[in-house]
């Protein structure tokens, strides 16, 4: 299975605090847990289209992961790109893609160029 990696720029580094209040903010967020987990300071569960992705924020916060490359992780992806005001770029475990989120309005658009 395939994850979808969410970042800032290279050696930046997301606010925790306010990357997991915007997190938990979004409508299917649920099961936030904080603390030293095993590679993550944060890790929840995001639900949508019927489908549910595990969310974690790195160690480093570096990175943002969807533990999936499926509708849900695609929208997830973008609607933290709308909670925060620094842009924000994905990749996937293949590096086959590098997209910037900004640059998309829907899931349908960012999932035709992930797949392309």
């Amino acid at each position: 299975m395939t994850k979808l990696l969410i970042f800032i720029e290279e050696n930046q580094r997301f606010d925790v605090e306010l990357t997991i209040g915007a997190i938990v903010a979004m409508k299917g967020a649920r099961n936030a847990k904080r603390g030293n987990l095993i590679g993550a300071v944060f890790e929840c569960e995001y639900s949508c289209a019927g489908t549910i992705t595990v969310i974690r924020l790195s160690k480093e916060a570096e990175t943002v992961t969807a533990e999936a490359l499926d509708t849900c992780a695609l929208s997830f992806a973008l609607e933290l790109q709308r909670a925060l005001a620094v842009d924000l770029h994905a990749i996937d475990m293949e590096y086959s893609f590098n997209v910037a989120l900004r640059d998309f309005q829907t899931v349908e658009q960012l999932r035709q160029a992930v797949s392309d």
